[in-house]
């Protein structure tokens, strides 16, 4: 991920607006919904501990909703419908709301791909 030399300015306004508008568009197609969700469950299951912290700090399943839509940023800005600068800022913009960086980091580098996969089968 590129690095800001300042960081985004984040409002509620803002957030609010990025969340409205991936909102809409990643449910409303499910070639990005379905992946979305998987990326946004796998993070909650391995940060069990910070997704109950966010959770407990906004609303039951905050964690996972907000993670879902910011997992369809990431690929939408794979695809190319929305600059990567967007998905950027999103991330940002989440690990602000959260107030900790653990899960939009840890989300945003699996939709990325910059970790390394496991291709070994089961058992061996």
């Amino acid at each position: 991920m590129r690095l800001f030399r300042r960081r985004p300015l984040i409002t509620e306004e803002n957030y609010g607006r990025l969340m409205t508008s991936f909102g809409r568009t990643v449910d409303a197609d499910p070639l990005v919904a379905g992946p979305a969700e998987a990326l946004a469950e796998r993070v909650t299951g391995e940060l069990a501990v910070e997704a109950a912290e966010a959770d407990n700090k906004l609303y039951r399943g905050a964690a996972a909703y907000h993670l879902r839509l910011l997992a369809g940023a990431w690929i939408l800005a794979s695809e190319g419908g929305v600059p990567t600068e967007t998905a950027e800022v999103f991330e940002e913009a989440v690990a602000w709301r959260f107030g900790a960086r653990e899960l939009p980091e840890r989300l945003g580098e699996l939709a990325r791909g910059e970790v390394e996969r496991d291709l070994s089968m089961d058992g061996e």
